[in-house]
Order: structure tokens, then sequence, then C-alpha cells
């Protein structure tokens, strides 16, 4: 992919502004790769990222790539062995989708084609179905872990777990742990909440309900949340598109899911920008370091500092990668490093590809 460009411009007075020497196409042109064949043939493990990029250097423009056939069942939706044909209508390059064809097996058998995800469903699965994201409000009603009757912290296979709401009889509900608390300003905190078992209803008495362990990756600890299973799971929210979000969205990286200080490519990011600021999934941004500032004297340079000391330089800042929105919620949003040249940290800008940093 080719490297991200940016525009970047000073008006104060005595500030030198110094860019990177690299650029690339962020305007709503397609730009196709090149050496690419007019015919190609969707392969099992292909993702809809791994097609966007072999046909353009700008893979987030994939809807004005993709002409769906609307003669066809589910037109959006690409399956294994379908082939997509490039054409040019009005000058302008498309993609149309001939479907496999379906061999019966007998009558007995029934055939289940599953259609390509966006990304690899290892990648982004365990964060859908194992982390969500609570508002302060939520997370206070929410019912929690009172513990056990023989007094133990730790809980674990064999203990009976109670908690302090009547829950229905016979439903599941997992058990999450609070992780890290984001805040944004305009907006109600949020908590990033951590998947660590599965349990299930058994009884009822008083106030309170005991449930039983159906599997944990952690050992439950006094005052986990409960929070109902997901009533569909997850997987129904990997098919989005990858997508340009609308000009101007600029968001900044909060920090890491797993709560880790240096973040690389494959992880998954917590963003200060949601839907109501038009964000959703499949949007894809770009990441950028911010600006540096150095200032003084020639021969005493250094990092900015207060007070002034001499003539002032701004670094323009510098694109690291890209990541793609895979959930957005209100204010926040969680989206998963696509790229990143070199590990990064919070506070790091991710922008819509037009927007200048």
């Amino acid at each position: 992919m080719k490297p991200l460009s940016f525009l970047f411009s000073c008006v104060l007075t005595a500030v030198v502004c110094i860019q990177p020497g690299w650029a690339s196409n962020t305007s709503n042109n397609i730009v196709l790769n090149e050496n690419i064949p007019d015919v190609y043939t969707v392969k099992k493990g292909d993702t809809l990222w791994d097609i966007s990029n072999h046909f353009l250097a700008t893979p987030w423009l994939w809807p004005k790539l993709w002409q769906a056939n609307p003669e066809i069942e589910n037109p959006h939706l690409i399956y294994p062995g379908d082939k997509l044909y490039l054409v040019w209508v009005d000058g302008q390059p498309r993609l149309q989708r001939k479907p496999s064809k379906i061999v019966k097996v007998s009558p007995e058998i029934k055939v289940i084609r599953s259609p390509i995800t966006t990304l690899q469903s290892s990648l982004v699965l365990p964060y859908l179905e194992e982390h969500r994201l609570l508002s302060d409000d939520a997370l206070a009603d929410a019912p929690r872990v009172l513990g056990s009757d023989d007094q133990r912290k730790q809980l674990s296979a064999g203990d009976i777990v109670w908690a302090d709401t009547v829950l229905p009889l016979g439903e599941e509900w997992w058990v999450y742990r609070p992780v890290e608390t984001y805040t944004r300003k305009g907006s109600k905190p949020v908590t990033v909440l951590k998947e660590v078992a599965k349990m299930k209803v058994n009884a009822q008495q008083a106030e309170t309900s005991t449930l039983e362990l159906q599997s944990y990756r952690q050992e439950i600890n006094l005052n986990d949340v409960l929070l109902p299973a997901p009533a569909l799971g997850a997987s129904s929210e990997l098919y989005f598109v990858p997508a340009t979000p609308p000009v101007g969205v600029k968001a900044q990286v909060m920090g890491a899911i797993g709560g880790q200080s240096y973040i690389a490519t494959s992880e998954v990011v917590v963003l200060d920008k949601g839907h109501l600021d038009s964000l959703q999934a499949g949007h894809v941004l770009q990441l950028h370091h911010p600006v540096t500032e150095i200032e003084g004297k020639k021969g005493s340079y250094d990092y900015k500092r207060s007070p002034y000391t001499g003539k002032q330089f701004q670094l323009a800042p510098r694109g690291i990668g890209e990541v793609m929105v895979i959930r957005a919620y209100e204010a926040f949003s969680l989206a998963i490093v696509l790229r990143s040249s070199e590990p990064f940290s919070s506070g790091v800008s991710a922008l819509s590809p037009q927007s200048t940093p």
C-alpha cells in the first residue's frame, strides 16, 4: 500500500514547518493497482479487505468500485468461488460478481455457504465477543458478583456463585471485569469490560440468584459485572464494508483494549469518536503522530519547553498507519490496527483520509 499523505500549514510568526518527503492519494478518486486481472476468483480464506487491497491503492474506497448485482439475492455479500469482473462504466472502473455454482450433493445434504468477512474473524471476533464498552450509568445498574457461601474471594470450577440481583432462571449470563475507564469532554465516561466467564442461573433466593459455571478464562472475583449473553453472538457483525468516513472526522486513540502501553498491527484500540460523530463499522482512518515542537537558538535546540527560549520549529505530523472501526458506540469506538509502521501509544490522531492533520 502506498504511504499516507497530508498537508500542513503554519501561520505563526517565526515558526518553521518541516514536512517529511512522502505522499499518497487521499482524494476520493479510484486508483487501481497495477497488473490486476480482469477476472478474480474469490478463494477460501479471502477477506473483503484483502480483495479491496488487491484492486485498490486506497482500499477504503471499495464502495466506489463495487457494483452490486441487483438481480442477485444479498448482492453485497461475496462468497468463495465467486468471480469478480472488472468492467468500465462511463469511464470508471467497476467490479461485478458472478456467483459460483452450488453443487447439490443429495436431497438429504444441504450445502451452506458462508460469505467472506471484512477482516479475519480470528482477529475481530474475540474483541466483539469478549469486550464491551459500558457507560457509568449502565455499569452502576449492572448485577454484580456477591461471592460464595464459603467466603472465597476468587471463584472457579465447582463453586456456587451468588449475584446481587434476581435473574431469570435458566438464562446464560457472562461475567465481565472492568479494565480501563475513558473520558471524553461532553460525554459520559465509558469502561472497557473484559469477559472472564460464562454462567447459567440455576436458583433464586430473596433478592439474589445463584449461578453455575459454564466456562471461564480467569477466576471470578467479588464485584465482577454480570451482563446477559449476547442473543445472536457477534458473528453477524463481521459483515461490513471498508469505507471512507465523512470528511473532517478527527479522532484520537485513547488506548489499547488490552491496556498495554505500546500498540501495534492487529491490536484493538478505543477511539474517542462514535456513531454520534458519524463513525460506523468499516470506516478506515489514518494514524498520525501529533506535531512535534522544537525551539531554541542554533546549537542549543531542544524539544519545546516553557517559557519560550528562541526560534520555534514544528515538525509536521507523520503518518504511521491505518485503523478500521469494528464497532461504534455512542461516543466511542473500537478499531483494529490494520497497519502500523512502528509501535505507538495513546494520543495518536486517527483522521479521515481527506482530513488535514
